[in-house]
């Protein structure tokens, strides 16, 4: 999946935001579907696997959406992500190629299909567009507060929020979702990305020993969303050189079952060719110990 046709997906999610009129938060994806005359229900309770689907038969489009997952958040980008196999070129010929029903499952999953993937950025760039979020974070560090501030405003999910704050905020953070001992998926905002030369984690990736592989250990803390910060750094999230002290917050995702993990810090730099950062690793191999053998 090439990120050219990532960012596309997501353009034109914001290019129709735009053009149905939706200059503020929240955007309606619903009322976007019944513009189209999309019909919309939700999904049996009892049914579960999948959080939506599209059906196309003859002229008429219908959408579905999950109910065994009580987070209106997810239930607005599942049907966001299904307005992305309307609207993107190509979607619609893709799903008739095997069947008029596609089943889905939105929220950035690694190693799903490249339609589904350009479906949940097109949903991203729908729900929040890069100019209404920058206008809610502002300038400084996002963090969880932050995240959890575009949450309400936007009315979708922490993780889609989380990784909307990393691509549009100019501060390096990374955002990293995780079940029991394992990674999910994970999304570095580019300035992180030039921090160091960093593991890039993939779906079933080891956590690292942190205090997010020490709150998974507890399900009471996934199903009662609860949170805690605590101190870490880079090098012992990415098995990095660059000892840089990071924020670590945390948060369970309730029926969801997931956990979301929110790395930032004061201390960041925005380029990690600049002077400070030659000037902390020059530091760092002034004051490590050298041993002479054989002596």
């Amino acid at each position: 999946m090439s990120k050219f046709r990532i960012q596309m997906a997501r353009r034109q999610g914001e290019r129709k935001t735009k053009e149905k009129g939706y200059d503020a938060f929240p955007v309606d994806p619903f009322a976007i579907a019944e513009s189209e005359d999309i019909f919309v229900e939700p999904k049996d309770p009892g049914r579960v696997g999948v959080s939506g689907g599209i059906i196309f038969h003859d002229e008429s489009v219908g959408i579905f959406y999950a109910t065994d997952i009580k987070s209106e958040g997810f239930r607005r980008f599942t049907v966001a992500h299904e307005l992305g196999h309307y609207f993107l070129e190509g979607h619609p010929e893709e799903i008739l190629k095997t069947a008029p029903i596609h089943m889905s499952r939105a929220g950035f999953s690694q190693g799903t299909s490249s339609i589904e993937l350009e479906a949940d950025h097109f949903a991203s760039g729908l729900l929040m567009p890069s100019i209404l979020v920058g206008k809610a974070l502002g300038g400084s560090r996002v963090g969880l507060d932050g995240i959890l501030a575009l949450s309400h405003l936007a009315e979708c999910s922490l993780t889609a929020s989380a990784i909307r704050a990393a691509e549009c905020c100019d501060y390096p953070m990374a955002v990293i979702v995780s079940s029991a001992d394992k990674v999910a998926y994970a999304f570095l905002s580019e300035s992180f990305k030039k921090l160091d030369k960093l593991t890039f984690f993939k779906k079933g990736m080891p956590l690292p020993k942190t205090h997010t592989l020490r709150f998974n250990a507890d399900l009471q803390n996934i199903h009662l969303a609860r949170s805690i910060c605590g101190q870490t750094s880079l090098a012992e999230w990415f098995s990095c050189e660059r000892q840089l002290a990071l924020d670590e917050e945390v948060i369970g995702l309730g029926s969801y079952g997931f956990t979301l993990t929110v790395l930032s810090s004061e201390e960041m730099a925005d380029d990690p060719n600049d002077e400070s950062y030659e000037e902390e690793l020059s530091l760092q191999k002034s004051w490590t110990p050298r041993f002479a053998y054989g002596r």
